[in-house]
């Protein structure tokens, strides 16, 4: 278990780091979105994106990669008390993951050109809008909400078997998390703005989590 223990603290002190970065950046960021905007507003501001918003991108495919890595640990960690059912929450995992680099690396590999040469083609506004993950209503908007849904439900389950393992803060905060996950796509689902701030929120406590990581799994060398 020690092993585990090691590499959990470690991956999640690299999380931490991403993630109050991703919380400072993606905040910096989106204050250049406003709620009145249309899709030809968000389409002019992803044609000519600042560093900021490649920052952001970058960090935030990241984190993904991470989290992916900090899960499974996790899950080798709850395996031997709990197999059944942390498999269960593995499955998630890998959809997830795959769902938010695809909506994450393409803000800043395709879509700006593609934005860009679309300025003057009003055809093909709508089409161009759904691809930009920062407008909630679009496609990839909805994927990103979709992906973090999903891995709400690692995070409850995992939450849950981590206060059984004495872990309990860095167990209660990654459930309520999960929870959050859930709040913020039934708001896209819905158009509640406020219902759709659970993404955030949910990133902020999950952040939580991670620094009571740091305290609740032993590092031994």
């Amino acid at each position: 278990m020690q092993p585990q223990q090691n590499k959990i603290k470690i991956t999640s002190l690299i999380l931490l780091i991403l993630t109050i970065i991703w919380i400072v950046v993606s905040t910096i960021s989106m204050l250049q979105v406003k709620p009145a905007w249309k899709d030809s507003d968000f389409i002019r501001w992803v044609s000519h994106p600042d560093i900021f918003f490649i920052l952001n991108y970058i960090n935030a495919t990241l984190l993904t990669v991470v989290i992916i890595f900090l899960f499974s640990f996790i899950f080798t960690f709850l395996k031997p008390k709990y197999e059944s059912i942390v498999i269960v929450g593995l499955v998630f995992i890998p959809i997830y993951g795959v769902i938010n680099l695809l909506c994450y690396s393409i803000q800043i590999s395709i879509v700006p050109s593609i934005a860009y040469n679309s300025l003057n083609n009003q055809y093909t506004v709508n089409i161009v809008s759904q691809l930009i993950q920062a407008n909630s209503k679009s496609l990839i908007g909805f994927m990103n909400g979709m992906a973090y849904a999903i891995f709400g439900i690692p995070s409850i389950i995992y939450g849950i078997l981590l206060i059984k393992e004495l872990k309990k803060y860095s167990g209660i905060f990654l459930f309520i998390n999960g929870i959050f996950c859930f709040v913020g796509i039934i708001g896209c689902l819905i158009g509640n703005s406020i219902l759709e701030m659970g993404t955030m929120i949910g990133g902020v406590i999950f952040l939580i989590s991670l620094i009571f990581m740091q305290f609740e799994f032993k590092y031994n060398e």
